[in-house]
């Protein structure tokens, strides 16, 4: 097997975008949490995971947020809580359509992280 072709059986293309072997890794990282800072700040060359750790980050601020508002007695705490529920599924869809290669607009987030 030529150089070549190891690379091409390494590089993924699914989606719109192409998903290197090496950025798997990151891309899982873009969406946990503090660790999205990891991708966001060591990945140079991939506009693809600049983009997911962007979103995860602002997704993570959002979390930091709602934990301020836990502060509030009942309503905070059921807020919190929907929120930290909401926060797991849109992190598990996000890694899922990220290591497919699709770019997922996240309704809001995607417009804040846009402006980073």
């Amino acid at each position: 097997m030529t150089p070549q072709d190891q690379q091409q059986q390494n590089i993924q293309s699914v989606g719109g975008d192409t998903v290197r072997e090496q950025d798997k890794i990151m891309l899982v990282l873009s969406y946990f949490g503090l660790l999205s800072l990891i991708p966001f700040l060591t990945v140079k060359d991939s506009d693809f995971v600049k983009y997911h750790s962007k979103q995860g980050l602002v997704l993570f601020l959002g979390v930091v947020v709602l934990a301020v508002l836990n502060v509030i007695p009942i309503l905070g705490t059921i807020i919190y809580c929907v929120g930290w529920v909401a926060y797991l599924v849109v992190s598990i869809m996000g890694i899922m359509k990220a290591l497919k290669g699709e770019r997922w607009n996240i309704p809001v987030i995607s417009d804040l992280a846009a402006k980073f």
